[in-house]
């Protein structure tokens, strides 16, 4: 959440606002050195897409502003959003065991920047450098427990449960304190994309959200969600208050 408690982090490389432990922070000079010679600074419009599902492993991205939704379809040509993706964070991971095309599509929530680097500048840095290696690993660490979590969410919750996990979780990475505990969550996502986060249908996403509503837990204007009520939210979804 965007309060005084919260850290600042900003990459090393081109000092924009990022995550703790992401590939970017604490850095040497000489690190930073190798990468500035194979770094590619992209730009994206909202919607564009980054990288297709099926496309070539040619490298990797580090997300610079912007947000960015992963996406992954189905055979029944079905959607579910894997992640979303916010500066520091790594795109691309498929070039870390060795896969030959990237298995989901990266879409631009909004106008984006993203650091591009290619696989074989990227392998040949970690060759010469284990601190990188170092910072990789966190990363990757961070990634797969975030991943386990998600799993574990979605198996042992229902739907309601999910939801207010989901909204838990958003008030936590992107809320903006209003006073008097109101939470106003500082990224818009339709009810279809809310519903592709959480593997339910769009009608069950508006229908649990309308309850949270007139439950007085949330309240919503057009796309814009306000959070009147964490605790109610924490308590439906099972999650343990930090004091």
């Amino acid at each position: 959440m965007d309060t005084e408690s919260q850290h600042e982090n900003y990459c090393a490389l081109c000092q924009c606002s990022i995550k703790e432990n992401t590939l970017f922070t604490d850095l040497s000079e000489g690190q930073l050195d190798n990468f500035k010679d194979v770094i590619v600074f992209s730009t994206f419009s909202k919607r564009d897409v980054i990288l297709l599902e099926g496309d070539l492993v040619e490298g990797l991205y580090v997300v610079r502003s912007g947000r960015v939704k992963l996406v992954r379809g189905s055979i029944k040509g079905k959607e579910q959003i894997i992640k979303i993706l916010g500066p520091g964070d790594i795109l691309g991971f498929e070039i870390f065991y060795g896969a030959d095309y990237y298995t989901n599509t990266a879409i631009a929530m909004e106008d984006c920047e993203l650091c591009y680097i290619r696989k074989a500048d990227f392998f040949s840095i970690v060759d010469r450098d284990s601190g990188v290696a170092k910072k990789l690993i966190l990363s990757l660490g961070r990634e797969l427990n975030e991943a386990y979590g998600r799993i574990g969410n979605l198996g042992l919750l229902n739907a309601r449960e999910k939801m207010a996990h989901l909204l838990a979780s958003l008030a936590g990475e992107y809320g903006l304190a209003l006073g008097d505990g109101r939470i106003r969550l500082n990224l818009t996502l339709s009810r279809l994309e809310i519903a592709e986060l959480l593997g339910i249908t769009q009608e069950t996403s508006i229908r649990l959200l309308k309850g949270f509503k007139e439950e007085g837990i949330i309240s919503i204007k057009r796309k814009e969600i306000i959070i009147i009520s964490l605790k109610k939210l924490m308590e439906i979804a099972g999650i343990e208050a930090i004091e």
